[in-house]
């Protein structure tokens, strides 16, 4: 059964405002899905979008197994902020344990650490790989800005390297930059283990994005996010190979 995901809907509404939403044969709605429809009074039709379960209560089509859905409210219906809460966006809040909190948490978090990492390459006069850094900060300043706003996400670029360009280069170092694939070993000193430590940093990032944007069995939303980030941790990699390579100098 395919399952109808609050980005599609927000995608048709934004190019065409809907009253009324047919649900095709076949289909179900997100528990995100059908909150969108519901604060917008869409009328839906076709299938129900709700099913009983065993004790007669209602529950969303789209929930996965036993999960907890974390319920959005809107900023109507709270007369006071709690401390536990937070704006999901302009109309909603959540509880701060929500998936997408946790996932912003966890952008902004590798915001901190790479600035960390530009003081410390630029301090001992790695200024190219202090560029290269501060090139991903703003990427990622997009991507949180993308996700707040709900907006697509622009596909990475660096150096004139597209998103599948950067993917080739880090599959095939030997053919791009004369260097073998690395295992990190502390041999390879600190400066290596400070870029290797921002790459695992990414990859965590996928995982909560994962959990963030699952809003159903084998359905992801913001595949946008999700590339991203696989093109992130790719890309210092990359930067990996090039310190070992010895592109990246002290001075330059």
């Amino acid at each position: 059964m395919r399952a109808i995901t609050e980005t599609e809907l927000r995608d048709e509404y934004r190019k065409n405002e809907f009253t009324s939403f047919t649900l095709p044969e076949g289909s179900r709605l997100t528990p995100a899905a059908a909150q969108f429809l519901s604060e917008r009074r869409i009328a839906v039709n076709g299938n129900s979008t709700s099913a009983k379960n065993g004790d007669g209560q209602e529950k969303l089509l789209g929930e996965a197994g036993s999960q907890t859905q974390y319920k959005r409210y809107q900023v109507s219906e709270i007369k006071e902020k709690p401390e536990q809460m937070t704006h999901l966006n302009g109309r909603e809040m959540v509880y701060k344990n929500h998936p997408r909190i946790k996932f912003r948490g966890r952008l902004d978090t590798f915001e901190a650490l790479l600035i960390n990492g530009i003081i410390e390459f630029e301090g001992v006069g790695y200024q190219e790989v202090g560029r290269d850094l501060r090139e991903i900060l703003d990427y990622v300043r997009q991507m949180l800005r993308a996700e707040v706003k709900n907006e697509p996400l622009v596909p990475i670029s660096f150096h004139g390297w597209s998103a599948e360009e950067i993917r080739t280069r880090s599959h095939f170092p030997q053919k791009y930059f004369g260097v073998n694939h690395l295992l990190p070993d502390p041999a390879q000193g600190s400066y290596m283990a400070r870029l290797n430590y921002l790459r695992t940093q990414v990859r965590e990032l996928e995982l909560s994005a994962m959990d963030a944007f699952t809003v159903a069995p084998e359905v992801v939303e913001r595949e946008d996010i999700i590339q991203g980030l696989n093109r992130l941790s790719s890309l210092l990699y990359i930067m990996m190979v090039q310190l070992v390579s010895g592109h990246y100098r002290i001075g330059c």
